[in-house]
């Protein structure tokens, strides 16, 4: 990837296209091989989605997702990545029941800072997505407080650059731990 894919501003547009194709994928994974379907991405505010803090963490969470996977007995059926302007996307087709997959996704995304980045989604075999509420977890955190994070969304409480900054800070905080 350059420089130039690094420094895209991702239009609205291109946000509903992407989200477009991801509900296309999950659909054709469920339809295809008929187990419920891991997505994963990155919680980025603003309008860069990629950098390369941001590839470190979409991997780091890919290997997460499947050691947590592993550690439940879970077997990925099937996988893929997509890279692109608007973000990071992995896709995994597993063999088990949906709301356990999502327990354990939950684990990863509050398993520490860096979790607090991950946005993993479960969707069951008819599409809908197994909410944390399902099993008695509350709605996640915002990042930079710890009120609700949609509230903190909706009331637009910290500003992009500030998110941005913190996200890039946990980042490579994670990563200056895993070198040692």
């Amino acid at each position: 990837m350059n420089g130039d894919f690094f420094n895209h501003e991702v239009t609205v547009p291109e946000m509903l296209m992407a989200r477009d194709h991801r509900v296309e994928m999950q659909r054709e994974l469920i339809s295809s091989i008929g187990n419920p379907v891991v997505c994963f991405m990155l919680n980025i505010p603003g309008p860069r989605k990629v950098s390369e803090d941001f590839k470190w963490a979409f991997d780091e969470g890919i290997k997460r997702i499947k050691g947590k996977l592993d550690d439940y007995g879970l077997m990925i059926n099937k996988d893929a990545v997509e890279e692109n302007v608007t973000g990071y996307v992995f896709y995994a087709s597993v063999k088990g029941d949906a709301v356990d997959i999502k327990k354990a996704m939950c684990e990863i995304e509050e398993a520490d800072r860096m979790g607090r980045i991950f946005d993993i989604d479960v969707l069951r075999t008819d599409g809908s997505k197994v909410s944390r509420e399902e099993f008695g977890m509350g709605p996640r955190k915002c990042l930079m407080c710890e009120l609700e994070a949609h509230l903190c969304a909706r009331n637009r409480t910290h500003t992009i650059g500030e998110m941005v900054e913190e996200i890039h800070g946990i980042i490579r905080a994670v990563r200056e731990q895993k070198q040692f």
